[in-house]
């Protein structure tokens, strides 16, 4: 399994470089003596002439509020159930209509809820990202289009509104008075009944207006909206309509992110607390330090580079799911129902079937590597000043922040728009 992964790591590592050459010295750092570290009056020669203490151990550096693509955990569990479901989809798609409909809401709900969260900030791409919802679409597109044809929705629907055309007085206007020896009698299309089986014959007629007629040659007698398939498939439809909505949503909002400068994304560790003011890297970067006591945390600004790349992923790939879904559209549409390949049936939603998996596996992948490496632009070796009674620098070492991380990132981002709710009393700004 590892091997099919590999070129996957080969491609990562050449868009983001997975090792970082960093300087282990202090002195190679070209640091000006008089320069004050941010908001202080503290400079860079009083802070250099200080010995220099090491902090015992490593500390993790994670990602902030809607910094971290979705967990490794969660995209396992989102593979386990959605396998074994395309799989039937592919045989037996009936005995799947309801986990399709439960998944389905599910990844609209959590796609609506990290769209509201994050209001589509570039910099928090990893967690509103559109691209899982093309397995959606694929679902929710073959439970309309099969429900359709397995039930004969259309042509039962077509015989409703034209039975619904009619109306009552339309009943009574066709029966008239006949000439019989004997009592009132009414000749009613074509037969000659009495009073008691012309007003049978209106009660019928209401029964059937209200539950809308059933096609004469249609094997299935239960009137159509009486028939639970048919609200399957409103519900399937409307399901459908959303998902596209929202991919095109997040389409234009990825393509306003590329056009713009490469976002500026927010990392916090725990040993930049308290008193820190800034940090310097193996790289002789410098990067003040924003306290936040809310998070228990201190937090830096490093360039987003990973998100920039999932903004240009987010653009291409959401575009791509849209030409594939309307493909698949054409499969169940015009393919027939009986035709097979190798005795497989063709008239399935192949491409967002292995276009969604496609994705799903990326982005466990992908998940593995954020969780297991430090982002670009910082190195492991870093040095901490703070300012407290007196000026003070630390040595230390940064490590990947892994699952945990991850997870504190992507709920953060999920579920920050819920305030107090997910928060408690105190909301991080």
């Amino acid at each position: 399994m590892a091997i099919l992964y590999l070129p996957t790591l080969i491609l990562f590592c050449v868009l983001f470089p997975c090792f970082s050459f960093a300087t282990a010295s202090l002195d190679l750092c070209p640091l000006n003596a008089s320069q004050i570290i941010g908001n202080t009056n503290v400079t860079w020669g009083s802070v250099l002439n200080v010995t220099i203490r090491e902090i015992g151990g490593s500390s993790y550096l994670r990602p902030d509020i809607g910094g971290a693509l979705l967990p490794y955990v969660y995209t396992i569990v989102v593979i386990i159930i959605h396998l074994p479901v395309v799989i039937i989809r592919v045989v037996r798609w009936q005995k799947v209509q309801t986990w399709s409909l439960a998944a389905t809401v599910m990844t609209l709900a959590v796609t609506v809820q990290g769209y509201a969260s994050t209001s589509f900030s570039p910099e928090r791409v990893l967690t509103w990202t559109p691209l899982l919802l093309i397995i959606d679409a694929g679902s929710m597109a073959q439970v309309l289009f099969l429900i359709i044809e397995d039930r004969k929705l259309l042509s039962r629907l077509r015989h409703a509104l034209r039975s619904s055309k009619k109306t009552e007085a339309a009943v009574l206007l066709s029966a008239v008075p006949a000439e019989q020896p004997y009592g009132a009698h009414w000749s009613y299309q074509g037969k000659v009944v009495d009073e008691i089986t012309l007003v049978q014959e209106i009660g019928n007629f209401r029964e059937s207006r209200e539950g809308f007629i059933a096609d004469a040659n249609s094997p299935e007698e239960t009137p159509i909206l009486r028939d639970d398939s048919f609200y399957v498939a409103i519900l399937a439809f409307l399901l459908l309509v959303t998902v596209v909505v929202l991919q095109i949503l997040g389409l234009d909002r990825a393509v306003r992110g590329v056009r713009g400068s490469t976002p500026s994304v927010s990392w916090c560790c725990p040993i930049f607390q308290p008193f820190g003011i800034a940090v310097l890297d193996g790289n002789c970067d410098i990067y003040p330090i924003d306290q936040n006591f809310v998070k228990g945390v201190g937090c830096i600004i490093i360039p987003g580079v990973r998100q920039m790349a999932w903004l240009k992923a987010t653009a291409a790939g959401t575009a791509i799911a849209l030409i594939l879904e309307v493909v698949d559209v054409c499969l169940l549409s015009f393919v027939h129902t009986k035709t097979r390949w190798r005795g497989m049936k063709m008239r399935r939603p192949w491409c967002t079937m292995f276009g969604g998996l496609t994705v799903l596996g990326m982005i466990l992948v992908y998940g593995i590597i954020y969780a297991s490496t430090l982002p670009p632009g910082i190195s492991e070796k870093i040095w901490v000043v703070q300012n407290a009674d007196e000026p003070t620098l630390w040595a230390g070492e940064l490590t990947a922040a892994g699952l945990r991380g991850a997870m504190i990132g992507w709920n953060d981002g999920i579920f920050s728009a819920w305030r107090t709710a997910y928060y408690g009393s105190s909301i991080p700004q």
